[in-house]
């Protein structure tokens, strides 16, 4: 019995101390940062819960990783504007888990200014000429 207790303990203590892995690959303290900032713009708005605070944040996060990802990857312009629209209307959608109706109708017309999608910046090929 104090085995299966230990098991449990060790296994509770694990899952609960364990980092989440779309934030721990995160290479630079500035998108937490940027998250904090977005949470805290769109609190002054929303009026969030202690919960729903500390949910929202970790969301944005896990979604401002996304994008640097997207941005930072070799996919043609095309399909970094398509991913990233994709990854813009799925932070909506997993923020709604979060938020009340009323609490989304407002996030939804915030975003728009708060969180923009800006555009993709196009990465000049130097090509060198024979001569």
């Amino acid at each position: 019995m104090k085995t299966i207790l230990l098991l449990v303990v060790i296994f509770v203590n694990t899952m609960v101390f364990s980092q989440n892995p779309l934030t721990q690959n995160s290479n630079n303290l500035e998108l937490e940062q940027k998250a904090r900032e977005l949470t805290k713009k769109y609190n002054s708005q929303l009026a969030l819960r202690a919960k729903q605070l500390n949910l929202f944040e970790i969301k944005v996060e896990e979604f401002l990783i996304n994008e640097q990802k997207i941005r930072n990857s070799d996919m043609t312009v095309e399909r970094k504007l398509v991913e990233l629209e994709k990854n813009y209307e799925k932070e909506t959608a997993d923020i709604g888990d979060i938020l009340t109706r009323p609490q989304l109708k407002l996030y939804k017309s915030l975003k728009e200014e708060y969180q923009p999608i800006a555009p993709v910046v196009v990465k000049e090929a130097t090509s060198q000429k024979d001569g």
